[in-house]
């Protein structure tokens, strides 16, 4: 009987590429005859060049579909978690009736951690192994299932006394200050929500690997930690689930780096969902000038209310004038810097010799991006569990230095002192140091495979 796997990925390439990787990792290392993944999106013109046109090339056993959403009318306010839970609710029913079209059918379901509902979906379609890929780390997925084990007054009660969330047998998950968990009701019964399901299904795939987090996958292993949260439900790392770099790949980005000398640039990108106010776009200009240090800034309209805006913007900005940067920044600027608008390839920019630093949302993907490519990083989270990663990388692999943003805008001065930290001094050689053996554990990682082979047949 032909092995057809079915992957689903909730909105935003954070989630994309790691179910597009995973679907190409099952055909190549685990006999899957058919692949077929969906990718629910808002805006398919945008996703379908953001994915690339090496991914949308005709295949007839890794087929790549799209399912469209309308969220017009739809209330997308609240936090990152919500809006996307809630778009991933109203894409049930065309999920369902998508899966039911695939001949054969699958026997294999696999969907990310926002999309958990789904995995009733195919149960009731009769498929055979449920399962779910947490794009992200085992950390969160440790915060997720550990937080949906608890009852509401004993969760309250941690966040609103202690600041915190003790994780059995890992790190606890520190907040800025104590929290009041009755302003984010819905954040947290949706993370609870989650957290429930994920027990539901017959195995947890995870996009990480045992050296980047040993301790919280032993974890998991420990029936008397994690893994009694786990009930049984087995969990795979089977990262680094990231999109190499293309080779030769022809774009304005990289020819000019290929100008510039090595390790010498440093790269600033907030992902494809983060924006910065108008004022913080401001100072990070400011900042950058300041540092004398060469750079490419992946340049997004500012947004005064919401850091993952750029999410939902259909807009390309791609023409649009560069007028909410500093008065005469690009031409003091010039023979340095090199702003592009909206978007560049990220994967090549980082894997290119002249790049020896990354300004960094930590999103997970480029969190993986940027230690598959031994580039150490100046962390700047700006929402969902971002804060997570960036105190991840910077107080435990020690590959980067995290920036503060609980004190609002953060200053030209403090910004330039950062790039320049990792850029010349001696604690930014030593995280050069640290991120290029971590890049030896990745690429061993790839070489492996952590599902048992027998595991799907």
């Amino acid at each position: 009987m032909e092995l057809h796997g079915a992957l689903v990925a909730s909105p935003g390439m954070g989630h994309a590429v790691p179910i597009l990787e995973l679907g190409k990792h099952l055909l190549n290392h685990h006999g899957f005859d058919r692949v077929t993944v969906f990718l629910v999106t808002d805006d398919v013109s945008r996703s379908k060049s953001l994915i690339g046109k090496t991914l949308m090339e005709e295949d007839p056993k890794f087929v790549i579909r799209f399912i469209p959403l309308d969220v017009s009318g739809q209330d997308l306010s609240g936090s990152l978690l919500t809006k996307l839970a809630e778009m991933m609710r109203k894409a049930l029913p065309e999920i369902k009736s998508s899966v039911m079209e695939l001949e054969p059918r699958p026997r294999v379901f696999v969907v990310d951690l926002l999309g958990t509902e789904a995995l009733e979906v195919a149960k009731e379609l009769g498929i055979m192994r449920k399962h779910v890929l947490v794009t992200t780390s085992a950390w969160f997925l440790a915060f997720t299932v550990y937080m949906a084990s608890l009852d509401k007054q004993t969760l309250f009660k941690q966040l609103s006394s202690i600041g915190a969330l003790l994780i059995p047998g890992c790190s606890p998950v520190k907040f800025e200050r104590a929290q009041d968990p009755r302003k984010y009701i819905r954040e947290l019964a949706e993370s609870q929500r989650i957290g429930a399901e994920v027990i539901t299904a017959d195995g947890v795939f995870v996009n990480t690997w045992h050296s980047l987090e040993q301790v919280t996958i032993g974890s998991f292993l420990d029936p008397e930690n994690l893994g009694r949260v786990m009930r049984g439900v087995p969990v795979y790392p089977v990262g680094p689930l990231v999109r190499p770099a293309e080779p030769g790949l022809k774009h304005g980005v990289l020819d000019w780096l290929d100008l510039q000398p090595k390790e010498s640039v440093v790269y600033v990108s907030f992902g494809s969902g983060g924006a910065l106010t108008f004022e913080q776009t401001n100072e990070l200009a400011y900042g950058l000038e300041l540092t004398g240090h060469r750079f490419v800034w992946v340049v997004r309209p500012p947004a005064e209310d919401d850091p993952s805006a750029s999410m939902f913007d259909k807009t390309k900005n791609e023409t649009e004038p560069l007028d909410f940067l500093p008065n005469g920044f690009l031409d003091r600027t010039k023979d340095i810097g090199l702003v592009v608008r909206t978007w560049a390839p990220q994967e090549e920019i980082l894997a290119h010799k002249s790049t020896g630093g990354f300004v960094t949302h930590c999103g997970w993907n480029s969190v993986l991006e940027s230690i598959v490519n031994g580039v150490p990083m100046v962390a700047w989270p700006l929402y969902s569990e971002q804060k997570m990663n960036a105190r991840m990388v910077s107080g435990e692999l020690k590959i980067a230095l995290q920036i503060n943003v609980a004190d609002g805008i953060v200053k030209k001065e403090v910004i330039a002192e950062m790039v320049k930290r990792v850029m010349d001094e001696e604690e930014g050689k030593e995280m050069r140091k640290n991120v290029k053996e971590l890049k030896k554990t990745a690429e061993e990682a790839l070489n492996m495979t952590h599902i048992p082979s027998a595991y799907f047949t």
